[in-house]
């Protein structure tokens, strides 16, 4: 059998296994030598999550790990500290709730993985073939009408997978989600593994989904494993579940490894009876969900189950931040709340635990005039990817473009107030790390010659949609140079809502 050059690369050498030789590539580059980094360890750093990319010679992008995105101040200090220092001020939050950081140089690497040691963090096993950051519900713990609480269980998957060779090659990644809330804001359906709120005979527990992935040219929503487990016995399914995808999973074509080409070459009786007999004891079959609704962000000021305390909710547009920034949401959530933040698949940030009393201060701190609880329509459901600033896949500026694209819309149009935000969501090549065929609108980023001059183009999907029925998003508008997206999307905003949903503001020339 023919198998693909990573998997030749995993078998000479487990990536867990280069860490000595990071250590020895900055030295040599800190001396002011040439590392001379083979091909095969820019891969294998990818382990400890640095990702190399061509855009940027020399520099590395830096991924860490955020179990259910909890974090406190002085981790996100840390990562604020890392940025300015080292990281030319900027950071990203991603839509696994999770941090990345841009212009490490390898001599640097050592001195960002033991400060964010010591600040309780790991970036180990982030990226390639292993499990990504575990998601979950960034309210958990909080919420009166949370089924479960899900933070230790979060933590528990972290410790059970990461930092040994049972899991360091998989296949392809895995992402891994399990949420106790009833609003599916972590997006279950989108994740090779998901555990949703359930209850079987008077137990509560987790109903199982298996084999979503979004990205690429046949995206599948996950599905059903007619499996129920109980709280305590979660963790021992996922490692049963990963086992069989480490053992059985495809890696002929790298392009067809994930999770979902297994369901589809097995079925999900044969996968399911696999991961039964690998579990070693029979699997209840599924419960009755406890899923009320789906694809909440939390941005705003959300009640907790102790009335005297509120959720604040900010936008941070298309997940980029400063790090300055960072360190200031450290402050605030010292000082108005007890020192916790969370993160959402969103890309924004929570500050929780706010007493009321102390609400219309910290509202009016300058920091929350930037990073708004209560932010348009347009730009407060909106996802993009990373873009062609850092991406060598991506062909246009996806979070430049989504930011115009959302100032446009909110100069020309407005919703009625109780409408639900736009889900707007865009991708800048078909890796689809945007989740574009997902969004209520979706985007995907090209290029094309137009009268002789080639120029950013994307294309418009409309109709996605997760929860009972889900369906994926149709192109409805081929290739529209992104100077006209406003008007593109609008009118697919109008065709998916009616015709009454967006209202025209006033133009400068109807108000003079």
């Amino acid at each position: 059998m023919v198998v693909n050059k990573i998997e030749v690369l995993k078998s000479a050498r487990d990536g867990l296994d280069v860490l000595p030789d990071l250590h020895r590539y900055a030295a040599l580059e800190a001396a002011g030598e040439d590392p001379q980094i083979p091909a095969e360890d820019f891969e294998r750093l990818k382990w400890y999550g640095l990702f190399h990319r061509k855009q940027t010679p020399g520099y590395y992008m830096l991924r860490m790990r955020i179990p259910g995105g909890v974090l406190n101040s002085e981790q996100l200090t840390a990562i604020g500290e890392i940025a300015n220092r080292v990281g030319r001020g900027q950071a990203d939050i991603t839509s696994r709730m999770n941090v990345q950081l841009r212009w490490i140089t390898i001599a640097d690497a050592p001195w960002v993985l033991q400060r964010l040691s010591a600040a309780g963090l790991t970036t180990q096993q982030s990226g390639m073939d292993n499990v990504r950051n575990v998601v979950s519900c960034p309210l958990s713990g909080l919420t009166e009408d949370e089924v479960i609480d899900t933070r230790v269980l979060a933590e528990r998957m972290q410790q059970a997978i990461v930092g040994g060779k049972r899991f360091s090659n998989l296949p392809r990644k895995f992402n891994l989600s399990v949420t106790g809330c009833r609003e599916d804001c972590s997006h279950a359906q989108a994740h090779d593994l998901s555990f949703v709120p359930a209850q079987r005979d008077g137990e509560i527990g987790f109903n199982v989904l298996v084999g979503g992935a979004l990205g690429g040219m046949s995206p599948e929503y996950a599905q059903p494993l007619d499996a129920f487990v109980g709280v305590d016995d979660a963790v021992d399914l996922t490692l049963a579940i990963l086992d069989v995808y480490r053992d059985h999973g495809l890696r002929e074509k790298r392009k067809q490894s994930r999770l979902k080409w297994l369901l589809r070459e097995w079925g999900i009786e044969r996968f399911r009876e696999t991961v039964e007999a690998q579990y070693g004891e029979p699997i209840a079959r599924a419960g009755r969900s406890l899923t009320t609704r789906h694809g909440g962000d939390h941005v705003g000021l959300t009640p907790q189950r102790n009335p005297y305390l509120r959720t604040v909710g900010c936008l941070v547009p298309v997940g980029r931040i400063t790090g300055d920034d960072l360190i200031e949401f450290a402050r605030l959530a010292r000082r108005y709340g007890n020192s916790e933040l969370r993160l959402t698949v969103q890309q924004n940030v929570l500050i929780p635990n706010v007493p009321t009393g102390g609400l219309d201060a910290l509202l009016n701190e300058p920091l929350l005039q930037r990073y708004s609880p209560t932010p348009s329509a347009f730009i407060r459901a909106m996802v993009s990817c990373t873009g062609n600033d850092f991406c060598a896949f991506a062909l246009i500026d996806s979070k430049g473009e989504a930011l115009k694209l959302a100032g446009a819309l909110e100069e020309r149009y407005e919703v009625a107030a109780d409408a639900a935000p736009v889900r707007i969501q865009m991708s800048a090549c078909p890796h689809a790390c945007g989740q574009h065929r997902a969004g209520e609108i979706g985007l995907l980023g090209g290029r094309k010659r137009i009268d002789g001059e080639i120029v950013d183009v994307a294309d418009v999907f409309s109709g996605g949609k997760l929860g009972e029925e889900p369906r994926f998003g149709e192109v409805t508008a081929p290739a529209v140079q992104t100077e006209h997206l406003a008007d593109a999307v609008a009118e697919q905003i109008r065709a998916v809502r009616g015709a009454d949903a967006l209202i025209s503001r006033p133009t400068a020339a109807t108000t003079d």
